[in-house]
């Protein structure tokens, strides 16, 4: 009697007194799930496309897992989004090789991206840093092999889009010199300006030849 008065207090009898009691114990703290999963499939209704997570108080979608096309087992990427406000924070990608995207929560965009090691994605092997206005790569760091200590720091023009820096684990910076722009000299830049008083002069001078007041001997 003692073990069926154990199991009717988990387990009533009637199910409207029941308040879900049962699930209350598959969780810590008496909590309830946050959030509940949606299945997307494809257009041939047996494969997974995704699976979107949404909170349950909110509404708001708090991440979205994408599959392959060819095999729904493999995760293809993540998309994971401020609960909130619903915007995204970041992106993780393991097609060909993992690399995190990272968001701004205010604009949605593009903060920076984190490549990693493709035989080891614990090592990170560089990261792109974006320009909130135009959305241009402005910075590139390099990572050396151990996948923590930064190689080389390359600048770049949004605007040109060429790097205008870089500096190695030294702190030695090096700045592309440009090469100097050719001059063109054009044929009339040099042709020097007769002042008017000269101008008189040799006026004067043709005058006189054409009167005959002067022979070209004495020129």
């Amino acid at each position: 009697m003692k073990l069926l008065t154990a199991i009717q207090k988990v387990f009533p009898e009637h199910p409207n007194k029941c308040d879900n009691s049962h699930l209350k114990l598959l969780y810590s703290d008496n909590a309830y799930p946050e959030t509940k999963e949606e299945v997307v499939y494809r257009k041939n209704g047996k494969s997974v496309d995704k699976i979107i997570e949404i909170d349950i108080k909110t509404g708001s979608r708090v991440k979205t897992t994408h599959y392959d096309y060819f095999n729904d087992k493999k995760i293809r990427s993540i998309d994971e989004y401020d609960r909130k406000t619903g915007k995204k924070l970041r992106t993780i990608n393991y097609v060909l090789y993992k690399s995190v995207d990272e968001y701004d929560p205010q604009t949605g965009k593009k903060l920076r991206t984190i490549n990693f090691n493709v035989k080891d994605e614990t090592k990170i092997s560089s990261i792109q840093e974006y320009d909130l206005a135009t959305g241009k790569i402005i910075t590139i760091s390099i990572y050396k092999r151990d996948g923590k200590t930064v190689s080389i720091i390359k600048k770049i023009d949004p605007v040109t889009e060429k790097v205008t820096s870089w500096v190695n684990n030294k702190n030695y910076e090096y700045k592309p010199v440009s090469a100097p722009s050719k001059v063109m000299t054009r044929s009339y830049d040099n042709i020097k300006v007769i002042e008017p008083k000269e101008k008189e002069n040799i006026a004067q001078l043709i005058d006189k030849l054409y009167s005959n007041q002067l022979k070209f001997e004495n020129i």
